[in-house]
């Protein structure tokens, strides 16, 4: 049997382990993704 400590444990599965981190991660990837691709979308209609 094997023990391991923290610093063992690669930085992603850490992560993957704590729910709400990943949640946390996952909900500022979406909304800095959709910002970005709006920004982009409203830029690039011609102004009238």
């Amino acid at each position: 049997m094997t023990s391991q400590s923290a610093d063992e444990i690669p930085f992603m599965q850490r992560v993957y382990d704590r729910i709400w981190v990943l949640a946390i991660l996952a909900f500022t990837f979406f909304v800095f993704v959709y910002v970005i691709w709006g920004a982009i979308d409203v830029f690039s209609v011609p102004l009238g």
